[in-house]
C-alpha cells in the first residue's frame, strides 16, 4: 500500500493561496513595488542568499513549499526554480552523506513510524540511479528522504544524477508563487488587465500540478513493480540498524 501524498496538503494550500490573492489581493498589492525594489537591490545576491538559506535551513525539515513559494514570489518561475535547485541539490547530498556517517541506526528508528518508506529507500542501497530518482519522484520532503537514503545505506554516487528528479517538485511550487505574485498584480486592478500571457500563465500552474501527480503515480507504480519482480531480494538492513 502507497503511504498518503504528502504534496497533497501543500498542493490544496497553494491553490487556497492563489485563489485568496485573486480575491483579495488588491489589499496587499501596494506592498509588491518596495517588495520588488528590496529584491531588485539584491541583485544576484537574491538568488544566491536563497540558495544559501536551503542549504543551512533544509536539514531542518522546512517544508519544501516554503521554499519553493518564496522562490517563485521572489524571483519568478525560471530564475526561481533554477536558485531553489541550485540550494536543494547540494544540501540534498550533505544530508545523505551526514545521516549515513553519522546518524544511520537513529534515523532508522524513527523511520519505524514509516514502514513502507522505510522498505523503499533500503531497496535504494543496491538499486542503482534509477531506483533514486524514483525515490526522489515521490513527495516526500526532500530533506527526509536524504536523511532516509544516507542511513540506508544509498551510496551517494547513485545520488548524483537521482537527486536531479527533485525538479519534479520544485517546479509546482516555485510555479504557485509565481503565480501568487502575478495574481496580486492583477488584483490591484479588479481584474480589468487581465492578458492571454496572465492566462495562460496561470493556466500552466493547473497543468503542471496535474502532471506531477501524474509523475508521482507512475514513480510509485514503477516502484511497486520493481518490488514484485524481485519478490526474495530483501532488502540489507544497514550496519549499526
Amino acid at each position: 500500500m502507497r503511504p498518503p501524498g504528502r504534496s497533497t496538503p501543500a498542493l490544496a494550500g497553494g491553490a487556497a493561496l492563489v485563489a485568496l490573492l485573486a480575491w483579495q489581493g488588491h489589499r496587499v498589492e501596494h506592498a509588491l513595488p518596495a517588495f520588488e525594489r528590496v529584491i531588485a537591490e539584491l541583485g544576484p545576491w537574491g538568488p544566491i542568499g536563497l540558495a544559501l538559506a536551503i542549504v543551512l535551513l533544509g536539514p531542518l525539515l522546512i517544508p519544501d513549499s516554503v521554499f519553493g513559494v518564496t522562490a517563485g514570489a521572489c524571483f519568478g518561475l525560471g530564475l526561481g526554480s533554477a536558485a531553489y535547485f541550485a540550494g536543494a541539490y547540494p544540501m540534498c547530498l550533505l544530508v545523505q552523506w551526514a545521516s549515513g556517517r553519522w546518524l544511520g541506526a537513529r534515523v532508522l528508528r524513527l523511520l519505524a513510524a514509516e514502514p513502507r518508506l522505510r522498505a523503499v529507500v533500503a531497496a535504494a542501497r543496491e538499486g542503482g540511479p534509477r531506483l533514486t530518482f524514483l525515490i526522489r519522484l515521490l513527495p516526500v520532503n526532500q530533506a527526509l528522504l536524504s536523511y532516509a537514503l544516507g542511513a540506508a545505506g544509498a551510496p551517494l554516487r547513485f545520488a548524483l544524477l537521482g537527486n536531479v528528479a527533485m525538479l519534479a517538485h520544485i517546479l509546482p511550487t516555485v510555479y504557485v508563487g509565481a503565480v501568487a505574485a502575478h495574481v496580486t498584480r492583477m488584483a490591484a486592478s479588479r481584474h480589468r488587465e487581465w492578458e492571454t500571457g496572465g492566462v495562460l500563465f496561470v493556466l500552466g500552474l493547473v497543468a503542471c500540478v496535474l502532471v506531477t501527480i501524474q509523475v508521482t503515480r507512475r514513480a510509485w507504480a514503477a516502484i511497486e513493480a520493481r518490488e514484485r519482480a524481485a519478490p526474495d531480494a530483501a532488502p540489507r538492513a544497514p550496519a549499526g540498524a
